[in-house]
């Protein structure tokens, strides 16, 4: 390839090469903000039905996503950093949707942004008052042992949640959700963690951690992803799905929630900074949470493309929870959950797996 390119620019006029690297840049630079503007002009909104609420509590509330048609329940935990509607993106592209379609009856913890109520919450706090009581509700409800499943950082509340509450939960199913926040010490990984704790002071001083902030801290993963992405949205017909289901995935990233000052040391110092969770040093009201403890069958849905929880990470929770299964997928991280290979590659291994549970 060096080779071609010599022989491309040999006896070229010198100026020749940098003006037209200069030339390429300023095009795709031009596509990219001809991208943007195509997205904050669109007039396309994405509406969805309002979902049952059947508890809440302070800013949380579990929605009912049954439909009234019963089936087994369960209990599904997002993010706390992401609203949970990534999990119903679209009518057309919903991963709570079409549980209910396959028989399932899924209940799923919206969060909301956290008020006056969530001043003082850690992690514990969101655990022991929201989790655990609407885990409660769920059983009573059904009554039923629900599946708890946990996407991302859900899957690690979810992991807390079944050590704390075991006798009321059927099974456990973490997709993509982080574990081992040093991915077996991997030098960049740790070395994350060190400077993730610098953000620290400034969160102090606002007294929570804006969602701008970690929607920044998610680009940087991957520096040319908006430029990709927006690029490409450009030249997409505004009618077809695929540039509904990008507007629609913009306007969630866009829909960021901030974390508590507590959450966030929970987050930054304890798992990203000392990897509490991979030492077995992370506890939720004086019970130590670590993996030896959770004895339900375990499905660990993992990807080798992830950039936001990666495989090592994941796949460390797998490993050492004593009945459990893994899925790997070529999906990424949000490409589990609303990509077009979605639903064959991620959704209904899922749920053939928790099908054979309740057989």
């Amino acid at each position: 390839m060096k080779a071609q390119i010599a022989d491309k620019i040999a006896g070229s006029d010198p100026l020749e090469f940098p003006q037209a690297i200069d030339r390429a840049i300023a095009r795709r630079f031009s596509f990219y903000q001809e991208g943007i503007k195509k997205y904050q002009d669109s007039d396309f909104v994405n509406t969805r039905n309002e979902m049952p609420v059947v508890w809440s509590k302070g800013s949380a509330s579990l929605l009912d996503y049954s439909e009234g048609k019963g089936g087994y329940p369960l209990f599904i935990i997002p993010s706390l950093v992401n609203r949970y509607y990534i999990l119903d993106l679209m009518r057309e592209n919903s991963f709570l949707r079409w549980l209910t379609k396959e028989g399932w009856a899924p209940y799923v913890m919206d969060w909301g942004q956290p008020g006056v109520a969530e001043n003082d919450f850690g992690l514990e706090e969101y655990i022991i008052q929201y989790l655990q009581p609407a885990l409660k509700k769920i059983a009573v409800q059904s009554d039923q042992k629900p599946i708890v499943v946990g996407y991302c950082m859900g899957g690690t509340l979810a992991t807390a949640l079944t050590v704390l509450s075991q006798s009321m939960i059927r099974s456990l199913v973490l997709i993509a959700s982080p574990w081992d926040f040093h991915e077996g010490e991997d030098e960049r990984a740790v070395q994350q963690g060190a400077w993730l704790q610098c953000i620290l002071p400034s969160v102090q001083a606002i007294g929570h951690l804006p969602s701008e902030v970690l929607q920044g801290l998610f680009a940087s993963l991957d520096p040319t992803l908006s430029l990709r992405k927006f690029s490409g949205f450009r030249s997409l017909d505004d009618n077809t799905e695929q540039a509904r289901t990008f507007i629609s995935l913009e306007d969630w990233l866009n829909d960021g929630v901030p974390l508590t000052q507590k959450v966030a040391k929970d987050c930054l110092q304890g798992w990203y900074g000392e990897n509490l969770t991979e030492k077995g040093l992370w506890s939720i009201a004086g019970e130590a949470i670590t993996l030896d403890r959770v004895q339900l069958p375990t499905l660990s849905v993992v990807s080798d493309n992830d950039r936001i929880v990666p495989k090592a990470s994941s796949l460390a929770a797998a490993e050492l929870i004593a009945n459990s299964t893994v899925l790997s997928t070529s999906l990424g991280h949000i490409g589990m959950m609303v990509s077009r290979g979605a639903q064959l590659k991620s959704w209904i291994p899922v749920s053939g797996w928790m099908k054979q549970i309740i057989a």
